[in-house]
């Protein structure tokens, strides 16, 4: 059952979404905006059709049925959780975009297969695949066991799953609907590429680099509209927080049901192999055959062929050709993955008891989610390039502080959600007892909370680290002359095409985030025995 809180961020956001509505009323004769919106929400539907269906269908199949290899798959989907979307558009240009080899090996470089809509919506859509298999994981976790085995007693597996497993996780279903259109209302990367006009892509291209104060002026959407957004956005994210919060009684320890896949099981094994080759195998795949393509003349003719010595070169002088955006990049996110996890753990420590008390971290993640990432960009502008102040205008051209800030607000809302569920799981009568031994709320956070939920805060840390490294759409605007990170620099070379030089940045970059995913992973194992005083540990949790 969701607790006061969940609740009232419900209504609050319901309340959110009317007072939208309301200025929508007021912002009709904007057609620009309209034309914006409904941009952003046709891009929306059209990734979570995609995600959704066969998200869900892969969860399901991963967690409580007997599929073989099922772990190794969702291995792979957790390690894609982290990988940032400008990589994943990388993948997918480089076979089937523009200067994609599939594209010249085939004559259709002039009309792609990815380009336009198609490219945007297929990339936000498969790269939304593993959040939809977390959440509605999440939703298949929280089933009670106890209701599945009652009624069983009376009905057919396949009834059971319809009647109680579907229906308990349908509420979920929803949140991840919620979630692709948060990712997507506030992301830029994809629409820039491939053209598509968005809100968070309008903020982005009309970005003013003069005069602080007026930083968030010359927009082409009026400033109501732009509120009509950001509100919205906002309350979409709360609605979605009252679900994903974590409950105040977690289930029974009582191990989930696997249904049996009868003689469909190696049939069915099979074809979900096939579709996490399509959904991963092949954007790897285009990357890989890039980074080794090589042209040469024979005969008056350029002939195209595959080399590995060509292949090993790229991707072993690719570390040390962009050693110094690599520098800046761990730099950057270093610092902010430190502060988010030293902001992001009292604010979750408080929250784990529910009520008012977590609202503070309910209104921080919503808004920090919400929030389009370059007006992240936009805001960080207005606050500190102000000639007024030489110590602002120092931190903003001569310091790191601006990306350090745009990426600690984007990775704060996960951190955040991670330990408020790791430390619901700490004892309370472990706590009971230390407050009756005299020992306080700051006493009983520093000597239980953090000791106990170590690993937890360490998935955290590299969670927090994957994702400002990742970040494109809101540190792209505030990165300091002279200073480049990885993703502005690949950015900034996407839009020329894949070569064999991004490709090889792309692949050293993309295993790099299979490690932290790898890490996290280990960190959020299941534990084998119990902490002494804690719940048993389900993975998620540490």
């Amino acid at each position: 059952m969701r607790d006061r809180a969940s609740i009232s961020a419900w209504w609050l956001a319901i309340a959110t979404c009317v007072v939208t509505m309301l200025v929508a009323a007021t912002s009709f004769l904007d057609p620009r905006a309209w034309l914006l919106i409904r941009n952003t929400v046709m891009l929306s539907v059209g990734a979570a059709l995609i995600a959704v269906p066969i998200g869900a269908a892969l969860v399901f199949l991963l967690l409580r049925t007997d599929l073989p290899g099922r772990l190794i798959w969702l291995v792979v989907f957790a390690s894609m959780l982290f990988i940032p979307l400008y990589l994943q558009a990388a993948g997918w240009d480089a076979g089937f975009g523009k200067q994609g080899w599939y594209s010249f090996a085939h004559g259709s470089a002039a009309a792609p297969i990815l380009d336009g809509w198609r490219a945007a919506i297929w990339i936000h859509g498969v790269a939304a695949i593993p959040w939809v298999i977390l959440i509605v994981g999440l939703g298949l976790w929280l089933v009670e066991p106890e209701s599945e085995e009652a009624a069983l007693l009376d009905a057919s597996p396949l009834k059971v799953f319809l009647t109680v497993t579907t229906r308990r996780t349908m509420p979920f279903l929803v949140v991840a609907v919620l979630w692709i259109s948060v990712t997507v209302g506030t992301e830029m990367t994809v629409t820039d590429l491939y053209r598509v006009r968005t809100f968070a892509e309008e903020i982005y291209i009309d970005v003013p680099f003069v005069g602080a104060i007026d930083a968030l002026e010359p927009l082409r959407p009026t400033g109501i509209t732009t509120a009509l957004l950001v509100s919205s956005l906002v309350g979409i994210a709360l609605l979605l927080l009252s679900r994903l919060v974590p409950p105040e009684h977690f289930p029974s320890h009582t191990p989930r049901r696997v249904f049996s896949l009868g003689s469909y099981r190696w049939l069915l094994a099979f074809a979900v192999g096939l579709l996490v080759l399509l959904l991963v195998g092949v954007p790897m795949m285009n990357v890989v055959y890039k980074a080794g393509l090589v042209v040469e003349q024979v005969d008056g003719e350029r002939v195209r062929h595959w080399s590995l010595m060509s292949f090993l070169r790229i991707v072993l002088n690719s570390p040390r050709q962009f050693g110094e955006e690599h520098g800046w990049s761990l730099l950057i996110s270093g610092i902010a993955a430190t502060a988010t996890t030293v902001l992001a753990a009292p604010l979750s420590w408080l929250a784990r008891r529910g009520v008012l008390r977590s609202l503070p971290a309910v209104a921080t993640t919503a808004t920090c989610l919400a929030i389009p990432g370059p007006m992240i960009g936009l805001s960080v502008i207005w606050l500190l390039n102000r000639e007024e102040s030489d110590l602002l205008v120092w931190l903003y051209d001569r310091t790191v502080f601006a990306p350090w800030l745009a990426m600690l607000v984007k990775a704060l809302p996960i951190a955040i959600l991670m330990l408020w569920y790791a430390f619901r799981t700490v004892s309370d009568e472990l706590l009971e007892n230390a407050s009756s031994e005299g020992a306080g709320p700051v006493t009983r956070f520093f000597r239980i909370g953090l000791p106990i939920r170590w690993r937890s805060i360490a998935a955290a840390w590299l969670a927090a680290f994957a994702i400002a490294s990742g970040d494109l759409a809101a540190s792209i605007l505030v990165v300091p002359p002279g200073i480049t990170t990885i993703p502005v620099r690949v950015f900034g070379l996407l839009h020329s095409g894949v070569d064999d030089q991004v490709a090889g940045i792309c692949l050293t970059t993309v295993w790099s985030f299979v490690v932290i995913g790898g890490l996290i992973l280990w960190l959020l194992r299941p534990a084998k025995k119990c902490d002494s005083g804690n719940r048993p540990s389900h993975g998620i949790m540490g």
